[in-house]
């Protein structure tokens, strides 16, 4: 092999080490997006099921059923 093509191959596996090295920095902040994407969603899940409940307490169930009337 000649030593142009050994230092091509030599390259392009150095290019594909700093690729894979990119890809991996990419990952971790991705799933640390996602951490906080899936706390901030249990959160609003929580407020959610906080303002449903006061609504409860205004508007009874047997009520909503009966068309309030």
């Amino acid at each position: 092999m000649s030593s142009d093509r050994l230092a091509n191959l030599e390259a392009k596996v150095k290019g594909l080490i700093a690729h894979t090295h990119e890809l991996k920095r990419q990952n971790a902040h991705m799933e640390d997006r996602l951490r906080r994407w899936e706390r901030e969603r249990e959160w609003l899940r929580g407020r959610l099921l906080k303002a449903l409940g006061e609504l409860n307490t205004i508007v009874p169930e047997r009520d909503r059923e009966s068309g309030g009337s």
